[in-house]
């Protein structure tokens, strides 16, 4: 049976998605077993918190809900604390019980949002390429923080 393009593209949404999922799941349940106090600190010494790393992640994946048409950022200003400044440079962070509340928070809203959309948007959205591209790089860099936070254990 020849695949069509349609089916190509469908199967690589469904393998990033998919990725994208498991990720966060990983990052999930390394938040439910990290304390509080346990986010506070360094992953290493001198490098960034694991506060600092979670927030930064929300932000990331923040970015989602424009890139996808979803809506506007559920947390804009994480991205002026935890995207455009490094750990360290005295900027204020949310509570930490607050910023675990906000992953869990967007990343629920995400999948009911990833959920919604039908095959047609993916096909006839001259978007999706990048779209596609943009969430395998979140993915990435999900992989890479999820690493780091693992210091923490």
């Amino acid at each position: 049976m020849e695949k069509t393009k349609t089916s190509e593209g469908n199967m690589e949404r469904s393998i990033i998605y998919q990725a994208w999922l498991l990720q966060n799941r990983k990052i999930s349940d390394l938040v439910h077993k990290l304390s509080d106090e346990d986010l506070k600190k360094d992953v290493a010494f001198g490098r960034n918190s694991g506060l600092y790393l979670l927030g930064h992640l929300i932000a990331s994946n923040d970015l989602l809900l424009p890139l996808f048409g979803f809506g506007e950022k559920m947390y804009p200003e994480y991205e002026k604390i935890f995207l455009c400044c490094p750990d360290k440079c005295a900027q204020n962070f949310p509570a930490v019980k607050e910023v675990k509340s906000h992953w869990f928070a967007l990343n629920e809203y995400l999948n009911l949002k990833f959920a919604s959309i039908n095959e047609k948007h993916w096909i006839e959205n001259d978007k999706s390429y990048y779209q596609l591209k943009t969430m395998l790089t979140i993915v990435n860099h999900q992989c890479y923080h999820l690493g780091q936070l693992a210091f923490l254990l």
